[in-house]
């Protein structure tokens, strides 16, 4: 792939169902593959799609597109989070969901997808930045160790 055919470009109100129908693609993948308890269907429901739009919307989401010849090949989608009161720091940010269909994967989009939160980030004052992967995921883990990321904080679940 040449560089200058990706575009990554802020997402608009139009690009509302690629983004819904590339999310549920993540959710199939990562239910089939690492979590069982995901709702394949939530990119479509009233919920996924309010999610969506205010991301898209509101000054304290982020959604980007990746473009490859005017064809949306990858999402990601953040935005500011509310620090807890145990926290010190002001701003903090957090990539929530990011996909980059598969014959694209390992080709760079990912990372410029990654790059272009991080500067949007930067504009809004972030001081740090958290993404919650599958633990299973050794493929996303790498890749957002790669990108500067490292291991925090550990969640355990269990089924009782």
């Amino acid at each position: 792939m040449d560089n200058n055919e990706l575009k990554i470009k802020l997402a608009s109100i139009k690009n509302l169902k690629e983004i819904q129908k590339l999310n549920f693609m993540l959710f199939k993948k990562e239910h089939e593959e690492y979590d069982k308890t995901l709702n394949r269907k939530w990119a479509y429901s009233s919920d996924g799609e309010s999610y969506f739009k205010k991301r898209i919307i509101e000054d304290d989401g982020c959604a980007l597109v990746a473009q490859i010849d005017n064809k949306i090949v990858g999402y990601l989608v953040g935005g500011l989070i509310k620090k807890g009161s145990h926290r010190v720091l002001l701003t903090f940010a957090e990539l929530e969901n990011m996909f980059v269909i598969d014959n694209i994967r390992s080709k760079g989009v990912g990372t410029k997808l990654f790059q272009a939160f991080a500067d949007w980030c930067k504009t809004k004052n972030v001081k740090r930045l958290r993404v919650i992967a599958s633990s299973m995921n050794f493929r996303a883990i790498e890749f957002y160790k790669k990108n500067g990321l490292v291991e925090y904080d550990l969640v355990l679940e269990s089924d009782i």
